[in-house]
């Protein structure tokens, strides 16, 4: 995963699907100069248990995922999710990403949630080696 942080004119988010995972294109003013790094540790860390649906598969369920931004983390740099059956929940320190962000990164990944399904650890091992 990688998360590219954008100057010049206002873009808003994206996802944009790679062979080899998701780049997430935030605007310098949504995401500052130390969450880029984190952030995509964190997106890798998280993608393990995904995988896009395969070709003609039925959708899946909508999954709600939410970026919350927590304030006053003990580490600034103190980032997380948390994942249930039915939600998946970012927590970030507020100086890593806008409230903008936030909530459009929120509709976003709830939008893409049916094209992808959960997978069993270990299931992406084989990919490094391409």
């Amino acid at each position: 995963m990688h998360v590219e942080r954008v100057e010049g004119d206002y873009v808003q988010p994206e996802i944009i699907d790679l062979e080899c995972g998701c780049l997430f294109r935030l605007h310098a003013s949504d995401i500052s100069e130390d969450g880029a790094e984190p952030l995509a540790q964190l997106l890798t860390e998280q993608a393990k248990r995904w995988a896009p649906r395969p070709p003609g598969a039925p959708l899946g369920p909508v999954i709600p995922v939410a970026w919350e931004r927590v304030p006053n983390p003990p580490d600034p740099l103190a980032i997380g999710v948390e994942e249930t059956a039915t939600t998946i929940t970012y927590k970030l320190d507020p100086s890593l990403i806008s409230q903008r962000a936030a909530d459009y990164l929120s509709r976003l990944d709830t939008e893409r949630s049916p094209y992808w399904q959960r997978v069993p650890e270990g299931y992406h091992d084989g990919d490094e080696a391409e």
